[in-house]
């Protein structure tokens, strides 16, 4: 299997990394007492709401057209993917 290239899109990834960015913000503020465990919760909480309308009405209708399906892969011409075994067409 082809190693990916780093400038192949990952929308999902970076989705999770700015979730867990924004978590492990909320827990170093708590941790230095800039913010009340309450506070934190609460932020915690609300990212939490975010993220899940987000889910529910937007993130998976546009990170799909960034991803190639398992089944009946195309390019972006429509034009169906094949893999090449080398072997010559009859």
């Amino acid at each position: 299997m082809p190693t990916p290239t780093p400038a192949r899109p990952r929308p999902l990834r970076t989705a999770a990394s700015w979730i867990g960015g924004l978590s492990a913000l909320i827990s170093g503020l708590v941790g230095s007492g800039l913010l009340t465990g309450i506070q934190g919760d609460a932020l915690t909480g609300a990212i939490g709401a975010v993220v899940a309308v987000l889910s529910a009405f937007g993130i998976v209708l546009v990170t799909e057209r960034r991803v190639t399906p398992v089944a009946d892969p195309r390019d972006d011409s429509g034009r169906a993917l094949t893999l090449d075994t080398g072997e010559a067409t009859r």
